[in-house]
Formats: structure tokens, sequence, C-alpha cells
């Protein structure tokens, strides 16, 4: 018997990032930028879009992304996936040890 794996277009991740999309890009306009969601604590890698990228934070703070055109997300140990134009929520991802504390998943 064969196992199809159904996968969410919807759904990014690399390594310690998690893209969901929530919504099309619309009327955002993303700028043209370097873009650096997180760098390693341990290896200094970084997961970033490159400087021909359009993308940008929505707001202050750095939970939601506008991504205005086609973009790869580049880090030096994982493929980079294309990001497609849309909204994109960026969940801080949690682990659980076995004393059950959660903990923030890094590089």
């Amino acid at each position: 018997m064969e196992t199809r794996l159904k996968l969410n277009p919807g759904i990014i991740r690399q390594g310690d990032v998690l893209l969901v999309r929530t919504g099309d890009a619309g009327s955002v306009k993303a700028a043209r930028q370097a873009l650096v969601l997180r760098e390693g604590e341990a290896t200094g890698h970084k997961h970033q879009f490159m400087a021909e990228s359009r993308v940008s934070y929505l707001g202050r703070t750095q939970e939601k992304l506008a991504v205005g055109a086609p973009a790869a997300l580049r880090h030096e140990e994982h493929g980079p996936p294309t990001v497609l134009p849309g909204i994109y929520d960026l969940p801080v991802q949690c682990e659980w040890d076995d004393s059950m504390e959660p903990r923030v998943v890094a590089d």
C-alpha cells in the first residue's frame, strides 16, 4: 500500500523557523531588502531573505511578515524553500524536555 504525504503549501518550515500563511499580500508593499529572520546561537548561521527579495515585517514586532514576490529563504544547512507572496505569521516554536518544561527551539 502506497502512502502519500499531503503537503500544506501555506506552511513552510526550515530548521527552527516556521512560516504560516495567513492571507494574501494584497496592497501591502514589501521593500526590496535583505532580512534575517533568525540567527543561530551556536553556529551563527542565518535564516534570511537576500537583498533581491521583497519582504518586510508588519508592525513593530517581528511576528508577521509580508512577502510581495516569490523569495528564497536561505540558510547554510538547509535547502532554500521558495516563499510565495502573502502574509505570514512567524510563531515561536517550543519543545519540551524531560522535565516537561518548554524551551524555545534554537539552532
